[in-house]
């Protein structure tokens, strides 16, 4: 065997005729030595000439060069594997610390527990609101069965509540009652919802109606109930979306009988008509303007002749409740709701919340003004939250500093005070 057999056997290259070698074919029988590529390690021609020669300088050369590519082959590798090193342990590092980020900022964050609000919901059924005790019966192990489903609903809720919308855990866990509730929504669309005060009272409708949608649908996912207007014939049922393109194609005409109109398009279909009613329903009433096109008191006795109704068909005085808001600044349209709220008989189902047409403004406070709207009307607490209930407590620092000054004083601010207090509601 020659020498160059020999060498070319104990550097183990691969082999020529082998289908996975990585020689080049040969040309005429001799190694094509221009471009000789062993290995796809790049050695060069001097190399391979000296390789072809047998030599054991050649053999040196070819070491030293297998040594210094493989080196240069190695070293990205090693640096890839070091930066993914790095990499793992900065992991190892931060995620804990986000993980801990995350843990303490639902910490700080009450989140009702499925418990509570189960608590929360028997609570009403048992206290706050007995009547409902003839929809959802039953000792506390039946209460648990039926309340089952709207507790897992409620705790969805009020993680939502408060992790997505900023909402306390408090009043979060309160609102959960609406599980139990449907709700239907009727609006004033008189021509003066788009003729007084340059269409902001639609702009306020529409806000309304949305953010009534965006909690109240999370409750129940089919949405609101029903949505009918005072004037227009038509409405929707399990409303869930936004509402400005249809409130802009709506018309809006007509009188404001509420009596009326709540009866026939609310109270006939959902309740009184209803023999399968199987949820309380909550009614919220929004208006712009007093009663007109029909005779006084009938608004109060179609309540009235409701809660009644319902009492008798075995379904309790809570059944159907009611909750009125004012869109605008039409002070006949707040002494009738102050006069349906204050009612000895009926003030029980009905609670008042008076809108005005900056409800964009009022909604810095967004966490009292919807609550109150959705549950003014269920729950006590909230019922009382009136700004017409509230006594004004006498201002002892304003009259110790009046009492410093003189009498000409005295009279000027009197007089400043009167002109910027405006005519009470």
């Amino acid at each position: 065997m020659s020498s160059s057999t020999k060498h070319q056997q104990e550097v183990n290259l691969g082999d020529p005729d082998s289908p996975d070698s990585d020689f080049p074919e040969e040309e005429n029988g001799e190694p094509a030595v221009e471009n000789l590529a062993i290995g796809n390690l790049g050695i060069d021609k001097l190399v391979a000439e000296r390789l072809a020669a047998g030599t054991l300088a050649a053999e040196k050369l070819v070491t030293e060069k297998l040594a210094a590519v493989g080196l240069a082959a190695e070293k990205p590798a090693t640096e890839k594997l070091a930066a993914e090193k790095l990499a793992a342990e900065k992991l190892a590092v931060e995620k804990p610390a986000a993980e801990k980020s995350v843990s303490q900022e639902s910490e700080d964050k009450f989140i009702p527990t499925g418990e509570e609000i189960g608590k929360r919901l028997k609570n009403l059924i048992k206290s706050d609101r007995k009547g409902l005790q003839k929809i959802y019966p039953g000792d506390d192990a039946e209460l648990d069965k039926i309340l089952k489903a709207p507790t897992e609903r409620g705790e969805e809720m009020a993680r939502k509540l408060v992790m997505e919308m900023g909402c306390s855990g408090e009043i979060a866990k309160d609102l959960t009652v609406l599980t139990l509730y449907d709700v239907a929504i009727l609006i004033d669309d008189s021509d003066s919802m788009i003729g007084e005060e340059n269409g902001k009272r639609k702009k306020t409708l529409i806000e309304f109606v949305d953010h009534i949608t965006d909690i109240y649908q999370m409750a129940n996912k089919s949405g609101i109930l029903a949505m009918r207007f005072l004037n227009g014939s038509r409405g929707k049922k399990n409303w869930t979306g936004r509402s400005q393109k249809y409130l802009d194609r709506h018309t809006y005409s007509g009188l404001t009988k509420i009596g009326t109109e709540l009866k026939e398009k609310i109270l006939d279909i959902y309740a009184i008509k209803n023999a399968k009613q199987s949820k309380p329903l909550l009614v919220l009433i929004v208006t712009d303007g007093a009663v007109e096109g029909e005779r006084k008191g009938h608004l109060k006795k179609v309540i009235r002749d409701c809660v009644n109704e319902r009492e008798r068909a075995g379904k309790g005085f809570d059944a159907v409740s009611f909750q009125f808001s004012r869109i605008g600044n039409d002070p006949g349209a707040a002494q009738l709701l102050i006069d349906l709220d204050e009612d000895t008989d009926l003030g029980e189902f009905i609670d008042v919340l008076p809108v005005e047409f900056d409800l964009e403004r009022q909604l810095q406070d967004k966490w009292f003004v919807l609550p109150k709207i959705l549950l003014g009307a269920i729950l006590p607490g909230w019922d009382k939250q009136d700004d017409h209930h509230q006594t004004e407590e006498p201002d002892l620092v304003a009259d110790r500093v009046k009492d410093s000054k003189g009498p000409a004083d005295f009279l000027e601010d009197s007089d400043d005070d009167d002109e910027n207090s405006g005519t009470a509601e």
